[in-house]
């Protein structure tokens, strides 16, 4: 059989809570997680997120099935379930390789899968419900350790004995609250930043090259000679040059401020 977790709230809860969520009342399932094979004293990954992301989870729910030919079967159409209702809210699914999707995939399911062992393996989906680039609407989790490559691909023995312990995949789905996902706009920012702090490091380097004249510290050396667009480096006698002679000449336009900057040494 199959083994599904899957978050949920109570129906009397559902218009409180956070996030993407009525979706899960709608499903079935059980809220015993001796169902989903693991306990808090012997975690799997599959309640990782209880254990990790408590306060940022909605809910949670439960659900035993028999094996199918997939066996992230469950997974999947709870997932899709997430992404109608996030349509239906006004709200969209973030592009599996944004960075809304890949910031959250990476925090709570990627660093967190173990490895595969033998052919029994551990499955994870996700997706981020947006309604805009600085709103998040909700999370999705979906955990599945997948069993069924055993009893449908193995050697003999590996399906007898399959079928005689009756090793079920096990899934946990999640809800997630929407407070600390980072959105589009977080990221946009981001970028926004990093390309205006380039762009003025450019700038102050141009203006460092234009203003060389001898005697200039340079992340190279001192200048001791300037003949237009070339200009000849003294280096410390402890940082000798790749062909070992104490000066070279180099472009001005390769030259930066002391600091890291690594020295080309004119090549």
């Amino acid at each position: 059989m199959i083994v599904t977790a899957l978050l949920v709230v109570a129906p009397a809860d559902a218009a409180q809570v956070a996030g993407v969520a009525d979706f899960l009342t709608t499903i079935g399932g059980d809220i015993n997680m001796k169902t989903a094979g693991s306990s808090p004293s012997d975690p799997s990954p599959q309640i990782y997120p209880l254990m990790h992301y408590a306060s940022e989870v909605v809910g949670y729910r439960f659900f035993s099935e028999k094996i199918t030919a997939n066996g992230s079967a469950t997974a999947e159409r709870t997932k899709a379930a997430f992404e109608q209702e996030c349509v239906a809210k006004g709200g969209r699914i973030e592009a599996d390789g944004s960075d809304v999707a890949l910031d959250f995939k990476e925090r709570v399911l990627r660093s967190k899968m173990p490895r595969r062992v033998y052919k029994h393996f551990w499955a994870g989906l996700s997706a981020v419900c947006s309604r805009s680039p600085s709103e998040v609407m909700g999370g999705f989790v979906a955990i599945t350790f997948d069993t069924t490559e055993v009893v449908t691909k193995g050697d003999m023995g590996s399906q007898l004995l399959s079928k005689i312990w009756l090793q079920p995949n096990r899934t946990a789905v999640y809800a997630y609250r929407p407070e600390r996902i980072r959105t589009a706009a977080l990221f946009e920012a981001r970028d926004a930043a990093i390309l205006a702090d380039y762009a003025a490091e450019q700038r102050a380097n141009e203006a460092f090259q234009k203003d060389i004249v001898v005697g200039t510290e340079t992340n190279c050396g001192t200048v001791i000679q300037v003949r237009g667009p070339m200009v000849e480096i003294a280096v410390s006698p402890v940082r000798p040059t790749p062909n070992g002679q104490s000066t070279f000449w180099s472009k001005r336009t390769v030259l930066t401020r002391p600091g890291p900057a690594l020295c080309t040494y004119g090549l």
